[in-house]
């Protein structure tokens, strides 16, 4: 487990490392990310001047340039422009001035916003990464890479002078030994490490995570003479209606990193954009099992080989599976707010038989006494079980139906006792924060007059009371 080296409330600071102070209008800070009493990262943030622990804030995550470090991106202007929105700031160091976004460093990245988002209320739908040069293709590389929307996701970033594409940097510059260190080899020796710590590999789309940002607005900038300018103008010509939310400078000025990018221009540009959590398709390839939006692949058959995953969902009970490669096993989070009484699946992958499985975060799925399934034109299925919360059934090619049994449970929550859990649901209800189901709102109409209001409320104390 990692530690920060500090013990802090929201409103005194005292440092066990040590603090640094600007002599600016906002407060900035520095800690250390430590495990096991070392010493893994050292980080700086910013507290804006109009902070309000009431309020939501959104986070800019900085990333500096090759040789820089958590210091270096107050050079620029992107502290200034986030005190400005009061937005909170983080600027990492991320474990070595050339780590070439490596996983440990994102890792690091990862615990720091989470100790930041304990420490003060950041907005999680607003979570911005900008970055220049070696920094700048990190907010994309972690975008690939942190898909689970029960964590710290990007809802937008922007990239000055990015290194967009790791081998083709390496090759474009006959070497670099900071690739090396931290991939552990060259291109020829360690390929899937560079294509996993890269926003794309323009090479062989197969082995790109390119297609992981289609959900994630981009905004691409470079300087008017330096070679890899390429990068992102053919990115940006890769995912021309793929992902609709793309911004790329054709007037460049500038020569490199931070100095080709406008601090105000860029933030104005994120601000319009909040995380998607839920979108209608998913096409990605994961490195390593993991959850993507509302899918998660668990298990990886080949190593060093991506886990293709493309479904989409019609609408609230219909899901698609056109590609599932590389795993065995396929989780749909989609029991959350309601669960359908029936869900559809097409499945297109012909090559295999795998498993799915249906789980998500309603309290309703213990209500669940019965599940059937059903395949049709002779489609395979097999073992449908039930473990905890997860429904499983293998699959071949072919489209399925499964329904669900409820147990005959009077009361809101489901539960079979009415208290007081099934006031604050109905209260919830109709005040629009949550929807019920079919069952929840026969149930709470206690009076059937076939509406669910205040009066349903007081037959509930009343028969509660009683």
């Amino acid at each position: 487990m990692y530690i920060l080296l500090t013990n802090m409330n929201k409103f005194i600071k005292y440092t066990l490392v040590f603090s640094l102070s600007f002599g600016w209008s906002q407060d900035i800070y520095t800690e250390y990310l430590v495990e096991s009493g070392d010493s893994l990262d050292v980080f700086s943030y910013q507290i804006p001047e109009n902070y309000n622990d009431l309020n939501t804030h959104p986070l800019l995550v900085i990333f500096h340039q090759w040789g820089g470090d958590e210091n270096s991106p107050y050079y620029t202007q992107f502290d200034e422009e986030a005190n400005n929105r009061n937005w909170l700031y983080l600027s990492p160091f991320g474990g070595s001035s050339n780590n070439y976004n490596h996983q440990d460093a994102q890792y690091f990245v990862m615990q720091e916003i989470f100790w930041l988002s304990e420490q003060y209320n950041i907005d999680s739908n607003r979570i911005y990464m900008v970055g220049g040069s070696m920094g700048g293709a990190a907010g994309a590389i972690f975008a690939n890479n942190h898909l689970d929307p029960t964590q710290p996701m990007v809802a937008a970033t922007a990239s000055a002078s990015g290194i967009l594409d790791c081998e083709r940097r390496f090759y474009e510059m006959d070497g670099n030994n900071s690739m090396i260190e931290w991939f552990g080899g060259s291109p020829e020796e360690v390929p899937f490490e560079y294509h996993c710590n890269s926003a794309v590999f323009f090479a062989d789309s197969t082995q790109s995570m390119h297609f992981n940002l289609k959900h994630i607005p981009l905004y691409l900038d470079f300087g008017t003479s330096e070679p890899h300018r390429t990068h992102a103008e053919d990115l940006f010509a890769l995912l021309q209606g793929y992902n609709l939310n793309m911004w790329i400078d054709f007037d460049p000025t500038g020569s490199h990193g931070f100095s080709v990018i406008d601090e105000n221009h860029a933030c104005d540009w994120m601000s319009q954009f909040e995380l998607e959590r839920n979108p209608e398709e998913i096409n990605v390839n994961l490195d390593e099992p993991s959850r993507a939006y509302w899918v998660e692949a668990k298990n990886q058959s080949v190593e060093d080989e991506f886990i293709r995953v493309e479904c989409e969902r019609l609408n609230e009970n219909t899901f698609l599976i056109n590609q599932f490669k590389n795993s065995d096993t396929l989780i749909f989070h989609i029991l959350n707010d309601t669960i359908p009484s029936n869900i559809q699946f097409y499945n297109y992958q012909y090559d295999s038989i795998f498993t799915i499985g249906i789980t998500g975060t309603s309290p309703f799925i213990s209500t669940i006494s019965n599940v059937s399934f059903e395949g049709f034109n002779s489609a395979y299925w097999d073992n449908l079980n039930q473990e905890n919360t997860i429904i499983y059934v293998d699959i071949s090619w072919g489209s399925y139906n499964m329904a669900f049994t409820f147990e005959d449970f009077m009361d809101v929550n489901l539960d079979g006792v009415w208290d007081v859990t099934d006031i604050v649901l109905t209260i919830q209800n109709i005040l629009g924060q949550i929807i019920f189901n079919s069952t929840q709102t026969e149930n709470a109409d206690l009076n059937d007059d076939g509406n669910v209001n205040i009066l349903d409320i007081i037959f509930m104390v009343n028969l509660i009371l009683s």
